[in-house]
């Protein structure tokens, strides 16, 4: 069996964070476009974190340990976040607050979109 290749997801997001931050940057300046970048990257660098976490196990045999990672994947995940968004607001003084989450909620539909555009089936060897 496969790993289901969520790496996939992780790069769309990637790439539709550098693509946002520059386009903010040429339209809107430096603190929309970093802004942006931070949004996107609280968005896919926790997921990343998920991915990781969460696939680490397969098969039935393993089913303990495939749901206990997904717990610890999903909680990290949403610990990492708060921490991202905790930081961003509380260090960065020029910060276009609109514009990192909207970079966040745009990344975060892309992973959802990118996954329904992913072969999740497993492999027959």
């Amino acid at each position: 069996m496969r790993t289901p290749p969520v790496h996939k997801v992780i790069v769309a997001q990637l790439l539709a964070t550098a693509f946002i931050a520059t386009t903010s940057l040429l339209l809107s300046g430096t603190i929309t476009a970093y802004s942006t970048l931070m949004g996107g990257l609280i968005s896919a660098l926790p997921n990343s974190y998920f991915a990781f976490k969460a696939f680490r196990y397969q098969g039935a045999t393993k089913a303990d340990l495939v749901v206990k990672s997904f717990i610890r994947g999903e909680l990290g995940k949403i610990g990492i976040t708060l921490v991202l968004f905790a930081l961003s607001f509380t260090l960065i003084t020029k910060l276009n607050e609109l514009a990192l989450i909207l970079g966040f909620i745009s990344i975060h539909f892309t992973g959802v979109l990118a996954s329904a555009f992913i072969d999740y089936r497993p492999s027959r060897n």
